[in-house]
């Protein structure tokens, strides 16, 4: 499309003043741009760090050929090109940044299209755009609030109005901007999906902090400072009539009133269900133990209430509102003490039940190991106290308290009942963060914030540490079934080869004994379907080949196939790194049952009788010539009735259809991927274990189990993983966030609750 000469395009020089690090954007703005470019510059190389394992991978369980050079490429092609990729990114969200903040005219709307036209998008188009879509939908979905604060301090600075859609920093447009700085890369749509979904894991999956630290960096400019709780409900409120708040003043004033309506909506709601709670099953609310016209305590008076509480007073009542329980005994002992003039406000104690009842179902998970148990129970109180002082924390995903709580679920999911933690490096840490957090009388988010920046620090480490031992394990076992599955298919080749024959003892011996190792080295080094293996396998048929009989017409011919025996077989021992001596040795083993074949042939040709129609050069190389004035070589035979390699033992086909697994079974494993936790058991009359799925060796079909610590604990086929799913003996541990859970799980039965009375 053709430029009107009158309009100067002002992108390249943005570009160029957000190079040279000059720009036009306010300071908050420059502050904002900046730490997302630094959080896209470090989530980009870790990206990209574990794109080249994750490839390298694809390509070694490649399934033919062609799969695996694509991988293999692609590998190349990101090695080559990630920096340029993180520079593109980075750029183009500079770019977009620069242009909010000039008089520029907005982008020319979209194209529309007929019904009928739609079949122009293609296929690969259109499985990239969904891939894009969904993972910036579930980050959208993650912070709806803190990315509607995000676009009205944006919008507060800018020059020009922006939306969800063209908020510089929202999701979809680092998404866009990814996407089209790795349309250099040119790879095929099945590597693109991979690298979309390592971009969501690595970097919108961590995404969620950034949200935070930008709002608190704008926060800690003085732009909107009172803007801190949810505007979801402000979206279902009719707009105001035009014209009206429109000062900077009364805009603030109105997003004070919604984020309060926001958050008395959610603790309305909280209110109401536990209340549904309470007429169904007769508790009694804390705010009602004292006479009416009690005086509700503030925060801080609660808090010293509370501080008559010990971890030690409730660590073992999980399941029976142990938490509750405790403070309710305790309001009761205060209550005596001041006359009953001091009451709980209605959302404390509604706070109170809520975290009491997650608590309690945390606790009475059967997948928690008891350890873990012991440590949540004792965070119950830090906990509670944190969620009176910020009442965010029900509503806030990534409230640090609850990433904390998340994160030692995470970390701990390793761990047995039966392994010693005494000397664990983790369990004393953690250790350490329940204690710092129960001497604070008053935790606030910040202080949940920093432990869990500690855990964090210190779980990258352990992971990269039990991530090199895994790989280990990995490339251990790999190489242990490419050897076997070698083994197997040149004992395979090696027994059709020679059952049933009678072929000199001497050939025999060098098939079996040396012969096999030489092609079960061209086998690993080149796989079952390359050249060099049909040359090896080749030249073993022609060693058993050349030692049978032939007719005086063939011997021209014989002799020259055993002249290429002879080179193929010096070729092939070479590759063991045999010396000249063994060479000879063993190519003698060949050579000399050869040649009796052929001096047999002499001594039943009568001399005088040579053919004319033979050719001279066929002549010249009669066996009567070849061996005059040598004896007959006498070479011992043997039959061969009996395998000379062993095999595998062929598992047996199940007799009837009860000894199959189930199709369930069958589909369950099939699902199973790489990096998922199960809990199995592994030897009959033994514990449960805890395992991480590492690797799914493509040569064997085994599945092989390794602890946290990246050590191989276990090695399953499919089958018997079917079969140990069918008995009860193999499930897989639910990885979802353990705070998040337990909310949709109390909140499911407090409504459920609700609906039946």
């Amino acid at each position: 499309m053709s430029q009107d000469p009158k309009v100067v395009s002002i992108k390249p020089n943005l570009a160029a003043r957000a190079a040279a690090g000059v720009s036009s954007l306010p300071a908050p703005l420059i502050s904002v741009r900046d730490l997302t470019v630094g959080y896209l510059q470090s989530a980009l190389g870790e990206m990209f760090d574990k794109a080249d394992d994750n490839l390298f991978e694809m390509a070694d369980k490649a399934g033919n050929n062609a799969d695996q050079a694509l991988f293999f490429e692609a590998m190349r092609n990101v090695r080559l090109q990630r920096h340029n990729v993180v520079k593109r990114t980075c750029d183009a969200l500079a770019l977009a940044a620069e242009q909010i903040n000039t008089e520029a005219p907005s982008a020319a709307p979209a194209v529309t299209f007929e019904l009928d036209t739609l079949s122009l998008v293609q296929p690969d188009e259109l499985e990239e755009t969904v891939a894009i879509d969904g993972m910036v939908n579930r980050v959208v979905s993650r912070n709806q609030t803190a990315l509607a604060h995000l676009l009205m301090r944006v919008n507060s600075l800018a020059k020009k109005s922006l939306d969800e859609r063209s908020n510089p920093f929202a999701p979809g447009a680092l998404a866009e901007h990814f996407a089209e700085a790795t349309k250099s890369l040119d790879l095929d749509i099945k590597v693109r999906l991979i690298i979309f979904k390592l971009y969501e894991r690595y970097v919108f999956n961590g995404i969620d902090g950034l949200y935070e630290s930008l709002n608190e960096a704008f926060i800690s400019a003085g732009v909107m400072p009172d803007l801190r709780f949810s505007t979801a409900a402000s979206s279902r409120r009719p707009a105001p009539a035009p014209g009206a708040g429109a000062g900077r003043g009364d805009s603030a004033e109105s997003s004070r009133f919604a984020e309060n309506s926001d958050q008395q909506e959610i603790l309305g709601m909280f209110g109401d269900l536990i209340g549904k709670w309470r007429v169904a099953s007769g508790d009694v609310a804390l705010a009602g133990l004292t006479a009416p016209g009690g005086v509700p305590m503030g925060t801080s008076e609660l808090l010293r209430v509370l501080s008559g509480v010990t971890a030690d007073n409730f660590a073992g009542d999980a399941g029976q509102n142990g938490l509750r329980r405790h403070v309710q005994q305790l309001l009761h002992e205060q209550r005596v003490q001041s006359g009953g003039a001091k009451t709980v406000a209605r959302v404390d104690d509604d706070v109170i039940s809520l975290v009491s009842m997650l608590f309690d179902f945390i606790l009475e998970d059967r997948e928690l190991p008891a350890a873990v148990k012991a440590l949540i129970a004792r965070l119950q109180l830090p906990v509670l106290r944190v969620a009176i002082i910020d009442k965010t924390f029900f509503s806030r995903a990534s409230h640090p308290a609850r990433r904390l709580l998340n994160e030692l679920s995470r970390a701990t999911m390793g761990w047995n009942d039966h392994d010693d933690l005494r000397r664990d490096q983790l369990h004393g840490l953690l250790e350490q963060i329940v204690e710092q957090l129960l001497a604070e009388a008053e935790p606030d988010a910040d202080m949940f914030d920093a432990l869990y920046q500690r855990l964090t620090d210190f779980l990258r480490t352990e992971q990269r540490r039990a991530e090199r031992v895994e790989q280990r394990t990995r490339d251990a076992e790999e190489g242990r079934a490419r050897i076997k599955a070698a083994r197997a298919e040149v004992a395979r080749e090696m027994n059709k080869l020679l059952l049933g024959r009678t072929l000199p003892v001497t050939v025999v011996d060098l098939l079996r004994d040396t012969w096999s190792q030489v092609m079960q080295v061209i086998f690993l080094r080149e796989g079952g379907e390359s050249k060099a293996w049909r040359h090896a396998l080749g030249t073993a048929k022609a060693m058993v080949h050349s030692v049978q009989s032939v007719d005086k017409a063939g011997v021209a011919m014989r002799l020259a196939q055993n002249r290429q025996i002879e080179a193929a077989v010096r070729a092939g021992l070479e590759l063991l790194g045999l010396d000249a001596a063994s060479i000879e040795r063993h190519v003698q083993a060949i050579v000399l049952p050869q040649r009796a074949v052929l001096a047999a042939v002499a001594a039943a040709t009568p001399p005088d009788v040579p053919s004319e129609t033979e050719p001279a050069e066929v002549a010249a190389a009669e066996p009567a010539t070849v061996v005059a004035d040598e004896l007959p070589v006498r070479v011992e035979a043997v039959r061969v009735e009996e395998p000379v390699l062993e095999q595998e033992p062929v598992e047996a086909p199940p007799e009837t259809i009860d000894d199959l697994p189930s199709v369930g079974a069958q589909r369950w494993v099939e699902s199973l991927g790489t990096g998922c936790w199960l809990q199995l058991v592994v030897a009959e009359g033994k514990a449960p274990q805890r395992c991480k799925l590492a690797a799914i060796i493509s040569f064997s079909g085994k599945y092989i189990f390794v602890n946290r610590n990246g050590v191989k604990v276990a090695e399953l086929s499919g089958q018997e993983l079917a079969h140990g799913f069918d008995r009860g003996q193999v499930s897989l541990l639910d990885e979802n966030q353990l705070f998040d859970r337990a909310l949709e799980s109390v909140i499911g039965n407090l409504r459920q609750l609700q609906a039946r009375t």
